[in-house]
């Protein structure tokens, strides 16, 4: 016969006291996608999401709402690697360069928004 305490007990599936914090941390920022654009058609904002690590501030993940598989590829090698605790004129100064499209502003407004977050959130 089996005693209780030798029965492995089940560890629930979220046991977020005991985790501790983590090593990285999600923003997203927002906007609005232009009439004029191609992606109104399918989507009203777009979204940039990036995983942020604690303490370095490098943008390790970066997803978006961008509707093709290009430019949300052409977003994330732009993003990736760079200290988001840093100034971002040269990654706006990056899309004004080479990212010829009606959302371009749009692509900018996301990204200085995710910025703006990061930095409240730093600010804390």
């Amino acid at each position: 016969m089996v005693s209780a305490p030798d029965i492995p007990q089940a560890r629930p599936w979220c046991d977020a006291a005991g985790m501790g914090p983590r090593a990285s941390l999600v923003v997203v920022g927002y906007a609005k996608v232009p009439r004029t654009s191609g992606a109104h058609g399918a989507t009203d904002l777009l979204a940039v999401s990036l995983r942020v690590d604690r303490e370095t501030g490098t943008v390790v993940d970066v997803d978006s709402t961008a509707v093709s598989a290009v430019v949300r590829s052409w977003v994330a090698d732009l993003l990736l690697g760079i200290d988001f605790s840093a100034d971002i004129s040269g990654v706006l100064a990056e899309i004004d360069e080479h990212f010829l499209s009606n959302a371009a502003g749009s692509l900018k407004q996301a990204i200085s928004d995710a910025w703006r977050r990061y930095a409240s959130y730093r600010a804390r």
